[in-house]
């Protein structure tokens, strides 16, 4: 191992010295190789990784395919499943696009076998199924008779571990859990405030046994991430309301959320980009952004509320701003960014939409104005449209952060002064 080590580092030096990309990256793959084949993950990662680099420097779709692919490897040996995911699947579309059939159904082979190691058998059935398509494209009877019998094994598997009663538990579960939470949140807001509590406490201890009791990933992360709406309720009624302006309030309100938001994160393995920390589409996002003034005008016109500052200076307006974007950016962040997210990958993109929309809206109860509730309703499908449009929750918190600051700061000192 070690002389062939240092022939392929010799090879390496010269081709970097003579500026021949191809070969240094090639040089680096089976570097790579070496490394792995050694149990040396770490430097088998960074050596495959800087062949991606070389291969998307010179345009050779192949040879980043491959390298991402061994990336994914490194990643799946090392128990870093969400990020071997993403790496086999962007292997698999580039070898697609080179109408490479073999390397493409080996990036969904491997890309199968990580969401079994998950638990995910669903999901990994339906990718083994796109395996078996492409060995029979290929011919290859031995691969064609193994995808079957892998098919048909978790096929019966599936039908023993989940029937037919188990999804429609799992069903009752959806639809049970946003009824309660809504009767929790009319008795909390309208009847008595400690029973209602007490019933957002049980819901959110049956979240987290279910959450725990529960095989299918998919359920459980979204389990987890409704988690959110019982631990704002409770959130908000621990804050200390004597002598605290109710906009420092909210700013103390969004302190847990981001720890919430952060826990979840955690958990889930989800990175920024995951949860719509990204800036894409700018001009689309600016639009979204700016859609906060006429739906915060519309909302002052239903509602009236009084203003969450003493005066409407330009200082006090200012930080009123800065922190209602701050407590618009943590609901977005949980609310699109993590349940609705979790919500489109078990239900579908749809029906997860509507789901996460139905469970933002139940947060808004307490206002006592159905004209209200409706609004809701369709700024959260608003919002989740936009959010799977661009990818991002930027543009959706700046809205969310200045139609609140036309609710509660501007228009009622607007208003006032008319």
């Amino acid at each position: 191992m070690k002389k062939e080590l240092e022939k392929l580092q010799l090879k390496l030096l010269e081709f970097a010295h003579i500026g021949d990309l191809e070969k240094t990256a090639k040089t680096l793959l089976k570097l790579g190789k070496i490394y792995q084949e050694h149990g040396m993950e770490d430097h088998a990662l960074e050596s495959y990784e800087n062949a991606k680099k070389l291969y998307n420097k010179c345009k050779n779709i192949g040879g980043e395919a491959q390298s991402i692919l061994n990336v994914g490897q490194i990643y799946d040996k090392k128990g870093e499943y969400e990020k071997a995911q993403r790496m086999y699947k962007e292997a698999c579309e580039k070898f697609k696009k080179l109408n490479d059939i073999k390397n493409q159904a080996t990036a969904i082979y491997h890309h199968a076998r990580v969401l079994e190691k998950q638990g995910r058998f669903e999901d990994a059935l339906k990718v083994y199924k796109k395996y078996h398509k492409l060995c029979t494209l290929m011919d290859d009877n031995r691969k064609i008779l193994a995808s079957y019998a892998k098919i048909k094994s978790m096929e019966e598997y599936l039908s023993q571990e989940h029937p037919i009663s188990y999804k429609n538990r799992s069903w009752l579960s959806l639809i049970g859990y946003p009824i309660f939470i809504l009767f929790a949140e009319i008795l909390t807001t309208y009847i008595n405030v400690l029973a209602g509590l007490g019933i957002h406490a049980l819901i959110l201890f049956a979240l987290l046994a279910h959450s725990s009791l529960v095989s299918d990933e998919k359920f459980k992360r979204l389990l987890n991430s409704m988690t959110i709406l019982p631990l704002i309720r409770i959130v908000s009624f621990s804050i200390p309301v004597v002598d605290t302006p109710e906009i420092y309030r909210l700013l103390i309100m969004s302190l847990p959320l981001f720890a919430l938001a952060y826990v979840l994160m955690r958990t889930q393995k989800l990175k920024g980009r995951d949860v719509g920390l990204t800036w894409k589409k700018p001009k689309l996002q600016f639009l979204v952004a700016l859609t906060g003034f006429p739906i915060g005008y519309i909302e002052f016109m239903i509602l009236y509320p009084k203003p969450f500052i003493p005066t409407s200076n330009f200082l006090y307006l200012l930080v009123g701003l800065l922190i209602l974007l701050l407590v618009g950016f943590s609901e977005e962040l949980l609310f699109r960014g993590i349940l609705q997210k979790n919500s489109e990958k078990l239900l579908g993109v749809l029906p997860g939409l509507l789901y996460a929309s139905v469970l933002f809206t139940i947060c808004h109860i307490g206002w006592g104005s159905i004209y209200e509730f409706i609004l809701v309703f369709f700024i959260a499908i608003f919002y989740g449209y936009m959010y799977q449009k661009t990818g991002s929750i930027l543009g959706v918190t700046f809205s969310h952060g200045l139609s609140n600051f036309m609710l509660f700061l501007f228009m009622p000192f607007h208003l006032a002064a008319l």
